[in-house]
């Protein structure tokens, strides 16, 4: 069922949500050269240290450079850059399927389903191209505001371009901080546990029958 005409919207976040696998450093550290321990420790905490600004647009190049600099590896060559965005990026062919089911259970009931999530340029490239991104009407990626999420900027130009009441938009998120976020502008919020207790809220809030 095309949902393009539905007032009710739910927004899911990607990570944690739709997609379970997260970056793996020791993968990372094995393509630096160096599987040791020690490196691919440097390796995860340099990811999660620039990974915010990666989500805001910052270039493939520097994202991983400063990766590269802070694990004390060389700059990656041109060929290595493509392998490592390859393999952070491939973490999006596959999804969720608990929910996936959820998401085909809202479109079928007639409601719009889309979206909102941190991500790098890679990451919202591979989503819009990937087999479930069929399932969603709406995207909205930091990486194109250069603002990520709990900032109330990238929520407030989301509600603008949804044209639909608060009230009628609903926001699915792992992380606490970036479900309070929207409900404070009227949003109706949902702490991801799981797929059965997000239908349950959303049944409570009147999207589900």
């Amino acid at each position: 069922m095309n949902a393009q005409g539905s007032s009710r919207t739910v927004l899911f976040d990607v990570g944690g949500v739709l997609v379970d696998s997260h970056p793996d450093p020791a993968a990372i550290a094995r393509m630096f050269g160096d599987e040791s321990r020690g490196l691919t420790t440097l390796v995860d905490q340099a990811m999660w240290t620039h990974r915010a600004d990666y989500d805001a647009g910052l270039p493939d190049r520097v994202f991983w450079d400063r990766i590269a600099g802070d694990c004390g590896q060389p700059e990656p060559s041109r060929e290595l850059l493509k392998e490592l965005v390859a393999l952070d990026s491939s973490r999006m062919a596959n999804a969720n399927e608990h929910t996936l089911t959820l998401v085909r259970l809202l479109r079928h009931q007639g409601v719009r389903v889309g979206i909102l999530s941190n991500a790098p340029y890679p990451i919202a490239k591979a989503i819009r191209r990937s087999k479930w991104g069929s399932l969603f009407d709406f995207f909205a990626f930091s990486c194109d505001y250069g603002i990520c999420k709990p900032a109330r900027g990238i929520y407030r130009d989301v509600l603008q371009r949804l044209g639909v009441p608060v009230t009628d938009v609903a926001f699915i998120d792992d992380r606490r901080d970036n479900v309070r976020a929207a409900e404070l502008l009227g949003v109706k919020g949902i702490l991801w546990t799981g797929a059965d207790e997000a239908e349950a809220r959303l049944k409570d809030f009147g999207f589900l029958f």
